[in-house]
């Protein structure tokens, strides 16, 4: 039996540069994304004559994405994450899948705040970086074509 289970080798994150037509870039070095989770909270809409607790819904909550990566200072795309954190500026996003279906692959796009960059450092390692993205709005989805 085949998978079609999609490769992590080749996604990619790229940031937009906020202009006109929005140009987007790839955000170089990543060696790891997690996320985006999401959630909702749970609204109680219990009443007198419910027999049991009732609930609906409430706002999708996107969640963030976590980065790992290899930091390079110089980077104009990694300098752009460390300026978006310094200046709390929203910034658009596109994840892009694998699945190249006939001419290109699905993308998520959504807007996100760069909440926190940690940047580590060891014996026999490369300088590194955590990177979290915080979502707000609502990630629409592009389909493989």
């Amino acid at each position: 039996m085949s998978s079609n289970a999609l490769d992590s080798q080749g996604m990619l994150l790229k940031i937009g540069d906020g202009g006109s037509p929005e140009n987007f870039s790839t955000i170089p070095e990543i060696t790891s994304i997690q996320g985006p989770g999401g959630s909702a909270n749970e609204i109680d809409v219990s009443d007198l004559s419910s027999t049991a607790k009732e609930f609906r819904m409430g706002l999708q909550d996107e969640g963030q994405i976590t980065l790992e990566m290899a930091w390079i200072p110089t980077n104009p795309q990694h300098k752009q994450l460390r300026t978006d954190r310094a200046n709390q500026t929203k910034r658009n996003f596109e994840l892009h899948f694998t699945d190249t279906g006939a001419t290109s692959p699905t993308i998520w796009s959504f807007a996100a705040f760069v909440q926190s960059i940690s940047i580590s450092n060891g014996v026999d390692d490369v300088t590194r970086a955590t990177v979290t993205l915080r979502l707000t709005g609502a990630i629409s989805q592009q389909d493989a074509a």
